[in-house]
């Protein structure tokens, strides 16, 4: 029988470097979206006061960005077991995720501009039964994505014979 809860692998520290590098883009989007919209209701004549929702918007996102990618990389971790690979995430919402062996379909690594640069790569697991991606794991340096890949296209061949 199965450990119901593995020992899960951690994710490298350079998925922290990732994580708050992809916080500062959303950063970046999120603010310029809200000095846009406060920007349109002020030429409308709209009162001075909306000026304060962007610098709030941006005083709360950066709190976030603060907090927010250190949280997530401690939560993040996967364990390769004899008949599953589980996948466990989530910062406000824990989210633990088993994927049968014998229904993966194909197994995917990719990598990015950012997680290039910083040597790490993104595995995504496809089953039958989903449109998309049934499991991710971001950060992953691209020696180990392409190991685990490897193992689990492996194994897919494995079951099919």
């Amino acid at each position: 029988m199965t450990d119901p809860l593995p020992t899960l692998e951690r994710l490298p520290r350079g998925a922290l470097t990732l994580f708050r590098i992809v916080a500062l883009i959303r950063i970046g989007v999120y603010g310029a979206v809200a000095f846009g919209v406060a920007l349109s209701l002020s030429l409308a004549g709209v009162e001075h006061w909306p000026f304060l929702v962007p610098c709030a918007v941006v005083l709360g996102l950066s709190v976030l960005t603060a907090w927010y990618p250190q949280r997530a990389h401690e939560r993040w971790g996967w364990a390769l077991r004899e008949h599953d690979l589980v996948i466990s995430h989530g910062v406000l919402l824990r989210q633990v995720v088993s994927i049968p062996a014998g229904r993966i379909q194909h197994v995917d690594v990719h990598q990015g501009p950012i997680e290039r640069s910083l040597g790490l790569a993104r595995l995504q697991v496809f089953t039958a039964a989903g449109s998309g991606a049934d499991g991710e794991i971001p950060g992953l340096t691209r020696e180990t994505a392409d190991a685990l890949r490897e193992r689990l296209v492996r194994r897919e061949s494995d079951d099919v014979v």
